[in-house]
C-alpha cells in the first residue's frame, strides 16, 4: 500500500507524464478532470503493481493511458446520446411527418430479407432502437461476441449486395 507521502513523491515525479499522455490523446476540454483521472490511475497503479511483471515506469503509463481513454470514450458516448437527444427532439419541433417511423422501419424490414434471423435481430434492435451488443446479448440471451459475429456477418453481406446492386445500376 503507498503512503501519502510516498504517493506525492510518485505524484511529483510521474506529473509530467500524466500531462504528456493528455497532450498525446489531444484533451483539451476538461483538462482538469482528466488530470484527476491520471492522478487516480497513478494511485491505483502504485496500489496494483507486481514487481515480478515488469518495469512500473510502462505499466503506469498503460493504466494512466487507459483510464484516460476510458474516459473519453464514456465522454463521446454521452455526447452522441445528448446530440440524438437534441435530434430527436428537433425533428419533432420541426412538423416531421408521423410516416417516418413507418418508412424506417418498412426500409429495415425491406434489407433484413437479405440476412439470416440473426443478423436481421441485430439490424433491427441496433438500428430502430440503438442498442449496444451486450444489450442485444442479454436480450436474446447469447454471448457479446456471438452478437459481434452477427453484426459482422450481416455488414458484410450488406457491403456485398449493396456493391453489386451499385455495378449492375451503371
Amino acid at each position: 500500500m503507498v503512503e501519502d507521502k510516498k504517493f506525492e513523491e510518485l505524484h511529483d515525479q510521474y506529473k509530467p507524464m500524466i500531462y504528456y499522455i493528455m497532450r498525446n490523446l489531444a484533451i483539451y476540454k476538461n483538462e482538469q478532470e482528466f488530470y484527476q483521472i491520471g492522478c487516480i490511475a497513478l494511485w491505483e497503479a502504485a496500489q496494483r503493481f507486481n514487481e515480478e511483471k515488469g518495469h512500473f515506469q510502462s505499466y503506469v503509463y498503460a493504466y494512466i493511458s487507459g483510464r484516460m481513454k476510458t474516459a473519453l470514450t464514456r465522454e463521446r458516448r454521452r455526447m452522441d446520446r445528448e446530440c440524438q437527444l437534441e435530434q430527436d427532439g428537433n425533428l419533432e419541433d420541426a412538423g416531421e411527418s408521423d410516416f417516418t417511423p413507418l418508412l424506417i422501419n418498412s426500409v429495415i424490414d425491406d434489407i433484413s430479407s437479405l440476412l439470416t434471423a440473426n443478423q436481421s435481430k441485430w439490424l433491427k434492435a441496433y438500428c430502430l432502437h440503438g442498442k449496444m451488443p451486450a444489450d442485444i446479448a442479454k436480450e436474446e440471451g447469447v454471448s457479446v461476441s456471438a452478437v459481434k459475429s452477427w453484426r459482422r456477418d450481416a455488414i458484410a453481406k450488406l457491403k456485398k449486395h449493396f456493391s453489386e446492386e451499385f455495378l449492375s445500376i451503371t
